[in-house]
């Protein structure tokens, strides 16, 4: 058992998940150790002094001990911050929850670089301030195919290597086809040039560059339905999080 003690680092809390009677583990991204669970003993109990430290949708500066083989523990944290926006609103909360669901599911702890801590803590300060929390979404969503090992082609055309539009988007090939090889996939998802060239653009965005987000309904609804295509056919990941987004878009009908 190797033990590292009184470590200090940056965390962001994903999940709480019950675990025995009065504990809970706690899934925490970390800027230095990537995603970590700590076991939180007795946290359930009324009068649990710990609870504040794993609020969900928090993020601060904490201090714990670290076990390779085993549960690790938090023991202090500084400068802790709820994001009340998102904890507050359903849709908010909804989106925020599914970026997390991805990340738990597409990482392991030693696959997850301080780069993508970055992403996820960004994403979560840009839907709590207010933007577009279905784009944010969306964004991670083409970003994380990488870590789930699929790994679209969005530069160049999958087949000649053209870098010139128009382009469509081909699952089969994994990337996208110029408009000369758009015979090679006769089930093409023919998608509008403007969602294509967001997709290429989502693909390598920085989410601390984003100052605005504006983007229409028509777009944004072939967006989805082009990332539930892919996700469905290559990644096979559709956690409760997910569902509760679908059910969401059948209320505003």
């Amino acid at each position: 058992m190797v033990l590292a003690r009184n470590q200090s680092f940056r965390g962001l809390v994903l999940r709480l998940q019950d675990y025995h009677d009065n504990d809970q583990l706690a899934y925490l991204l970390t800027d230095r150790y990537g995603l970590v669970t700590f076991l939180m003993r007795g946290i359930k109990k009324p009068n649990a002094k710990q609870r504040y430290l794993v609020l969900p949708f928090t993020y601060g500066h904490y201090q714990g001990t670290f076990n390779d083989h085993g549960f690790s523990y938090l023991s202090t944290a500084q400068e802790l911050q709820q994001f009340e926006n998102v904890a507050q609103d359903i849709f908010k909360n909804a989106y925020v929850t599914y970026i997390y669901d991805l990340t738990i599911r597409a990482f392991t702890s030693q696959s997850l670089s301080t780069a993508w801590f970055e992403q996820i803590l960004w994403a979560t300060k840009l839907i709590d301030a207010g933007q577009d929390p279905e784009i944010i979404c969306n964004i991670l969503e083409v970003q994380l195919l990488q870590p789930f090992g699929v790994q679209p082609n969005w530069q160049r055309c999958v087949v000649g290597g053209e870098n010139q539009g128009p382009f469509d988007y081909s699952v089969v090939y994994s990337g996208i086809l110029c408009q000369k090889h758009w015979p090679q996939d006769k089930h093409r998802l023919h998608l509008k040039p403007k969602v294509v060239a967001y997709l290429r653009l989502f693909a390598q965005l920085r989410l601390r560059r984003i100052k605005h987000i504006a983007v229409d309904e028509s777009t944004k609804a072939q967006l989805r339905h082009t990332l539930d295509i892919i996700y469905q056919d290559t990644v096979s990941v559709y956690p409760k999080s997910k569902k509760f987004i679908d059910s969401m878009y059948r209320w505003q009908i």
